[in-house]
């Protein structure tokens, strides 16, 4: 399945309610079909719905092997991959599938790799948690689901390292024929094949339509061979989300994968930068291999370069990797439908303030599951928490791939997004240990203006830095709100803009934040390492009609005793 646990972004998600009693069949043991009465055959084979944590067998350290390839032993980091063109870099950055002396990562880092298929989703998520697979892929709209699953073992909290491809229509739903248009999946059942029925490319296009997540039915079949016999074999199932090859397959009739009477209703080339699959490492790991994690980063940005200059032993090595029927051409029509993620491109995606990049997804993925009961209706975990720009950085500062191009870059367009006039009324400020004062709808204010209220911020801030100094084995947090002012007028807009707006405020409301660390940095000396900073958004009121108390961040002194 593409992309380990959950990339099945696209999967329709849309997942059953929280009450999920529904069960996919009917009183009969059958699907129901638009206009048909009698029972379908095989239905009684299809799993109920229902809302569950994903699934982890175990947790376990994690254990690194090692290869000699010819200058004594080197650390083997096992991947495994299911069948998906965005692995190409992968490829052609290491030579192959297997280690060998010639690979990128062998060369200039002193580590081997290989590539392991696996097209279970659940057996990557199970291996990457036991600790046989330190880093697996994801779509980077999974990581609240994975984070929420592992957060209770610092070891195996999921670490996004590095941003490798965009789906452009590589993902997709395929509709039957009764289906006519995409408001006619309401009330439906949709077939999903990712790790749990959980899905944010189909949760946010069904919410265009306004149409409420849990009035779609789900059946979640988490091997992709599979989950095609089950599409095939139940009529009742109006609609699949699923990858290539299974997506282009399935409407060709002159392969085997043919499903006839199907169509394409949607691929992700119509939700620009919508699925973005990114490379996951444990904690553990890339806090202690922080060598291994560059590398790998690295490393796949020379492949990025190798397939410019000669992509043909990639497109062997995946043609034979993935057994393909259509040999080296099959694996390079794999890529007609996902691009692969320069270094430029990379690292933007990771600047939290770009309106359609990991901080965002992150966020608005997270509001969604929360809708929908997949996650707790209190969740308000912090992207910085499952992301690791350490690759990232390392490239940078190496200057290697400055040479790379932005050829979409015109898409990251900071302007398109809601910002703090849209989403708070009214003046105030921060509170709590802290009461700092800000102009209406502001994020900064002047430190050297002489007003009452800005001297009084600068004297508090003083008294915070005094209180760091002297607390030496505590971390400073700073936490970030917005009032709530606007909460209700958008939730009147339907669910769509309310989540939108919710994400949306959390990255704003973390700005302020930083704001504060930057004048305690600046201005007054505190070790930068010692602060870090959140933002919650609209999640957090303290108190229902005072807005301007909710406007405000909240200092917290954490021991690390």
């Amino acid at each position: 399945m593409k992309k380990s646990f959950w990339i099945g972004l696209v999967v329709l998600l849309v997942i059953v309610g929280a009450a999920l009693a529904w069960r996919f069949l009917t009183p009969q043991g059958a699907l129901a079909t638009p206009g048909a009465t009698a029972a379908v055959p095989g239905t009684d084979r299809l799993p109920a719905a229902s809302i569950e944590p994903l699934r982890i067998a175990g947790i376990g350290g994690y254990s690194l092997s090692s290869v000699d390839l010819g200058d004594g032993p080197v650390p083997l980091l096992r991947i495994p991959l299911d069948t998906w063109g965005g692995y190409a870099a992968l490829f052609a950055a290491n030579g192959g599938s297997k280690p060998n002396r010639d690979s990128a990562f062998y060369r200039s880092h002193r580590f081997a790799v290989e590539l392991v298929p696996e097209e279970s989703a659940q057996a990557q998520l199970d291996g990457f948690a036991a600790g046989r697979w330190p880093v697996i892929w994801s779509g980077m709209d999974g990581l609240p689901l994975l984070y929420d699953a592992l957060k209770a073992d610092k070891r195996v909290v999921p670490q996004a390292i590095g941003l490798f491809d965009w789906s452009v229509g590589g993902d997709g739903i395929l509709v039957r024929d009764f289906v006519k248009q995409g408001r006619d999946l309401e009330g439906k059942t949709i077939l999903t094949s990712s790790p749990a029925p959980y899905s944010f490319f189909l949760l946010w296009y069904i919410a265009q339509l306004g149409i409420d997540p849990r009035s779609v039915k789900v059946v979640h079949v988490d091997d992709g061979p599979e989950a095609l016999e089950t599409f095939r074999d139940n009529p009742g199932i109006a609609a699949w989300v699923t990858w290539t090859p299974f997506l282009t397959d399935a409407v060709d009739e002159g392969s085997e994968g043919f499903v006839k009477g199907t169509r394409l209703l949607i691929t992700s080339k119509d939700a620009n930068q919508l699925i973005a699959d990114v490379f996951v490492a444990r904690n553990d790991f890339a806090r202690e291999k922080p060598e291994l994690v560059a590398g790998l980063v690295a490393g796949i940005f020379e492949g990025v370069d190798l397939l410019a200059k000669d992509p043909a032993p990639a497109y062997r090595a995946m043609a034979e990797f993935y057994k393909l029927p259509g040999g080296v051409s099959e694996a390079k029509g794999m890529l007609d439908e996902v691009h692969l993620a320069t270094f430029p491109e990379s690292r933007m995606f990771f600047d939290p303030e770009n309106p359609i990049g990991a901080h965002k997804l992150f966020y608005l993925a997270q509001e969604y599951y929360k809708l929908l009961g997949a996650l707790p209706g209190d969740a308000s975990y912090e992207a910085d928490r499952a992301i690791a720009r350490t690759g990232i950085d390392a490239a940078a500062k190496s200057g290697r791939f400055d040479a790379q191009a932005n050829t979409i870059q015109d898409s990251f367009n900071r302007d398109a997004a809601l910002d703090i006039n849209d989403l708070e009324n009214q003046r105030t400020v921060l509170a709590n240990d802290v009461r700092l004062f800000f102009e209406a709808q502001q994020l900064k204010f002047d430190p050297d203006s002489d007003t009452a209220e800005i001297r009084e911020n600068m004297r508090l801030l003083a008294r915070v830095a005094e209180q760091t100094e002297f607390l030496g084995t505590t971390v400073l947090k700073l936490i970030g709100h917005l009032d709530t002012s606007k909460m209700e007028e958008f939730r009147s807009q339907g669910a769509t803009a309310f989540v939108e707006a919710s994400a949306q405020a959390k990255l704003i409301s973390k700005r302020r934040a930083e704001f504060v660390k930057t004048l305690l940095v600046e201005r007054f000396g505190v070790d930068p390492e010692r602060v870090v900073t959140e933002g919650r958004g609209w999640d957090s009121p303290v108190d229902p009609v005072d807005h301007a108390a909710n406007r405000r961040v909240e200092v917290r002194f954490i021991s690390f005793e």
